[in-house]
């Protein structure tokens, strides 16, 4: 293995020290790594840290895109929960209808690889963070115990549910487990959607 090699999978493409965009300083380390993955294809890491102010930013790009896509996946039970891989770019929206959750991408977003379990408790935290808002508000209070407990019930693989994927750019991707393929559609994302 060489110098540049992290793994057999991935090799580093780029490194160095830029100007960070917030605090102006020479002090952005940069890294770019081409990764791979013999069951996603070829991706590229980036990853931005400033050492001075804390700055942080990740993203990938799928390099085997199919151009702008929607991507829907049927969770159906918890072997779909917690063996089912998501990489949602940054500029990609994510929600699910059944559940009842939008995560638009802004100018702060971040990619986000994760599994479908791994997204279902982030909503959790959110919703925890959402309650300390809405106190003395009991109609937010009872939408928020319906939203957990749905969430809940989705972590245990008893609530059927949905995930979309909106990626402008297409590079965007979910995995599923061996044999569920069929789960997963992607059709084309046309530019006024």
């Amino acid at each position: 293995m060489g110098s540049d090699d992290l793994s057999t999978h991935g090799r580093v493409l780029y490194t160095g020290v830029e100007k960070c965009p917030v605090c102006g300083r020479d002090s952005l380390r940069v890294v770019e790594i081409l990764y791979n993955d013999p069951a996603f294809g070829d991706l590229i890491l980036y990853s931005n840290q400033c050492d001075y102010c804390g700055f942080r930013r990740v993203d990938i790009q799928y390099l085997n895109s199919r151009g702008p896509s929607r991507i829907v996946y049927d969770v159906e039970d918890d072997v779909d929960v917690y063996r089912t891989y998501i990489f949602r770019s940054r500029t990609a929206r994510i929600s699910s209808p059944e559940l009842g959750f939008d995560i638009d991408p802004g100018p702060d977003a971040e990619a986000m690889i994760t599994t479908v379990e791994g997204l279902l408790l982030r909503m959790l935290d959110v919703a925890e963070r959402m309650e300390v808002l809405n106190e003395g508000d009991e109609e937010g209070m009872r939408r928020l115990r319906e939203f957990k407990d749905r969430v809940r019930m989705a972590l245990q693989g008893n609530f059927r549910f949905r995930i979309i994927i909106e990626d402008p750019y297409g590079n965007s991707v979910i995995k599923p487990p061996p044999g569920r393929d069929s789960h997963v559609h992607v059709e084309p994302l046309s530019p006024t959607q």
